[in-house]
């Protein structure tokens, strides 16, 4: 992946992990990246954290290398965002479908 096409890609997935946040955290306000990463084996890793608090970060992942085009739920994140997340938690496409649905 060319340099232009990583961060047009890394801009894309950022947009569908902010609204994986938003829907999954019902205290969300704003989201924080810091970086990103590409992995050995192809995959690419996107890091933040969100509320302006560092105790609630993430990584978030797409295994580019197994077939995956676009972030849906994959990574991790702090125990303290854990316990902010819904008990029901969806993934980006289902996010989608659930908005699409109430228009």
């Amino acid at each position: 992946m060319k340099h232009e096409e990583k961060q047009t890609f890394i801009k894309d997935q950022e947009i569908r992990i902010t609204e994986f946040y938003q829907y999954n955290v019902p205290s969300f306000k704003a989201i924080t990246f810091t970086g990103n990463r590409t992995l050995p084996t192809g995959s690419v890793s996107i890091y933040g954290y969100i509320n302006s608090n560092k105790k609630l970060s993430f990584s978030a992942t797409i295994s580019l290398g197994s077939g995956e085009k676009n972030f849906e739920a994959d990574g991790g994140f702090t125990d303290e965002l854990d316990q902010l997340m819904r008990k029901d938690v969806k993934t980006v496409s289902q996010i989608e479908k659930i908005k699409k649905e109430q228009k």
